[in-house]
């Protein structure tokens, strides 16, 4: 698939997700989140306080593979920018952080994602300091410097042009803002013609990824510095089954099996932060 084939169907795939609703069983088929694409939740990435002020909604939407507002430093005040929103749970999040005087800004693509995110920050009382908005997140619309931080929780990876994704990222926040990102990447180069099968299908969170050293080079590279790799989990077989099949088995197309046991081992959930300098 091109790039604008690649994000018609993504988009399609989780407007249909959003469109249910959810559940924490529609990506892995067990009530818990673990193991899933969704794993984030289930591994105790957020914290009980954490969980307790996100609606039900917003959980049976999550899809992350980390928790960027754990380690975002987000202050009281300031502008944050969630790039691939979902359901709004970092959002949510993030608003609490941020507080009254602050200002949380979502970006998503898919329209009926943006519509449960609405739903759910609503539901969690933080309407007047959220914005959401569908855009790509390469296209956010967004002014120039608008931001002091943008997070990102397992979505970059989804996207064809990560580069053009993060030049925005660059160019929307202000100098000195920060990027906090958790994205699924590849631990090492997996062959070419293997990787053209996953894009051929646009196979969930493997179609798009790309070799960690590649994907923070590609940051350095848009004009961010001080890049600190913060965490990086190594994806179990169970978990790259079901990041093959994200959002859910019943939104995206199988994955050969002998395909994906050629990248067990090869996958990890890499959390990062860096600097647009001043």
């Amino acid at each position: 698939m091109d790039i604008v084939e690649t994000k018609d169907a993504v988009r399609h795939r989780y407007d249909r997700f959003a469109e249910r609703g959810g559940n924490r069983e529609a990506c892995c088929g067990q009530a818990e989140a673990q193991p899933c694409c969704g794993y984030a939740v289930g591994e105790g990435l957020y914290s009980d306080t954490d969980l307790a002020v996100v609606p039900d909604g917003a959980l049976d939407l999550s899809r992350g593979c980390g928790n960027p507002t754990g380690f975002a430093d987000l202050r009281a005040g300031e502008v944050a920018v969630d790039l691939g929103c979902g359901g709004g749970m970092d959002v949510i999040l993030a608003a609490r952080k941020v507080g009254p005087d602050g200002l949380v800004i979502g970006i998503d693509f898919a329209p009926t994602m943006i519509e449960r995110a609405r739903e759910n920050v609503a539901k969690a009382g933080l309407a007047e300091r959220v914005k959401l908005r569908a855009e790509d997140i390469a296209e956010t619309g967004l002014a120039d410097g608008v931001a002091d931080v943008i997070i990102s929780n397992c979505i970059i990876n989804l996207c064809p042009d990560k580069d053009a994704v993060y030049r925005e990222a660059y160019r929307v926040l202000r100098p000195g803002g920060r990027l906090a990102i958790s994205d699924i990447i590849f631990t090492e180069p997996i062959p070419a013609d293997l990787q053209e099968r996953f894009r051929s299908v646009a196979a969930g969170c493997l179609a798009w990824a790309i070799p960690e050293a590649i994907y923070l080079d590609m940051v350095r590279a848009s004009g961010f510095d001080d890049l600190k790799v913060v965490a990086c989990h190594r994806l179990g077989p169970e978990e790259v089954q079901a990041m093959a099949r994200c959002p859910g088995a019943e939104f995206s197309p199988p994955v050969n099996d002998r395909d994906l046991g050629a990248v067990f081992g090869k996958m990890a959930s890499c959390k990062f932060t860096a600097g647009k300098p001043v």
